[in-house]
């Protein structure tokens, strides 16, 4: 898929615009993520694939320009398979990166991965023929790749998947000295270990993730104090849950709350840290089975969250439908249980959904109720 090609699918002129091959780099970047948000906007995951298989293929030799824009600056015809690593280039990576970002809550993993992934692979391969503070830069870029890449097949319920795309990124963030992404990769790998049951461990990598003590990570230290005391809770440890939790609070009152310093891998992944807060205190009152403060906690966090937050609106949403249970009201589970099954279908979210099977279980001793049946047979329907 050429430059042209990708604009003519979807439906944006290039009349007058030199080829992709020819374009200065600050032009190049610009005019690609012009389409590339027209792309996100109209949530067209095909252009996207198309369109980041195209990003790994070799630079042609650059055409004549055509003569309405021959007076164009043009460079050099290029023939080396990686492009050349520049400002510009970095530049609309991060960009790039900061709208999947934004795509994630409202398309989820199955719209999103093939760009990410064909994005990171290039970035490997770029990677190899670059050396210097460069190859740091790009190595920092990719890092994010990498983990939005793990973050994803975690999201669409690929463990396997996971755990390789976060031990690249935790590689690209060591070798590129990027202390914050290298503790905000092992916070990922913390909640990977809570999905799987494993308290302890998750607490253990979590703790780990706030070692550097350097202001850059205050925020990142916040979030991860946050995960640790969630992986407390799993264990069922209440008293380590409350402590890590009264960090959490003390970091984001040092600063951790505060606007995100430049660069910084929690930047756009999350809402208000402080709202954040409340949705792991939620969390950590479910899993220590202290029922009304689950219920009370989680529908205060749904009449908060922001509605760009759609897909995690699923997730809590499934949360709640557990705390019912837990306080032994089936039905008021499954009207919410309902709720988080459409969008956990239109955002492709497994984990969500895998959520709301385990529900099921629980809702077990009033399997004869109509709200229970009618969830059962909704689950049915998708694999």
């Amino acid at each position: 898929m050429t430059f042209d090609d990708f604009a003519a699918h979807l439906g944006v002129s290039t009349r007058g615009v030199t080829k992709w091959e020819s374009q200065p780099d600050a032009e190049l970047a610009m005019r690609t993520q012009q389409l590339l948000d027209v792309a996100l906007k109209r949530a067209d995951g095909d252009a996207l694939a198309r369109f980041a298989q195209f990003l790994q293929e070799p630079a042609q030799p650059a055409p004549e320009p055509p003569a309405e824009v021959s007076a164009a600056p043009v460079l050099p015809p290029r023939t080396v398979a990686p492009r050349r690593v520049t400002p510009d280039l970095l530049q609309f990576l991060r960009r790039s990166l900061r709208d999947h970002y934004t795509a994630d809550n409202l398309l989820g993993p199955r719209a999103l991965l093939p760009a990410i992934t064909a994005h990171a692979d290039t970035i490997e391969q770029m990677a190899r023929e670059t050396s210097g503070q460069p190859l740091d830069d790009l190595l920092r870029v990719g890092a994010g790749y990498a983990e939005f890449a793990g973050w994803l097949h975690q999201d669409a319920g690929d463990a396997e998947g996971a755990t390789a795309w976060y031990r690249r990124a935790l590689e690209w963030a060591e070798a590129g000295q990027d202390d914050r992404m290298a503790g905000f990769v092992l916070t990922r790998r913390a909640v990977q270990a809570i999905s799987a049951r494993n308290g302890a461990h998750a607490a253990r990598l979590a703790s780990a993730a706030q070692r550097d003590r350097g202001p850059e990570t205050l925020r990142i230290r916040a979030i991860a104090a946050q995960t640790e005391a969630l992986g407390y809770a799993v264990h069922g440890d209440g008293g380590e849950a409350d402590r890590a939790l009264d960090l959490a609070e003390t970091l984001l009152d040092d600063g951790g709350a505060g606007t995100p310093l430049e660069g910084d891998p929690s930047d756009g992944r999350y809402c208000d840290l402080r709202l954040y807060l409340s949705i792991s205190r939620a969390k950590c009152h479910l899993e220590l089975g202290r029922a009304s403060a689950a219920v009370s906690a989680f529908t205060t966090v749904l009449n908060t969250l922001p509605p760009d937050y759609h897909r995690d609106r699923g997730q809590y949403l499934s949360r709640l439908a557990q705390a019912y249970v837990l306080a032994g009201s089936p039905e008021e589970a499954c009207a919410c249980a309902e709720e988080s099954f459409a969008i956990a279908v239109t955002t492709g979210s497994s984990r969500t959904l895998n959520d709301l099977r385990n529900l099921l279980g629980q809702l077990r001793p009033w399997a004869s109720f109509p709200a229970v049946a009618k969830l059962r047979d909704l689950l049915t329907t998708v694999p």
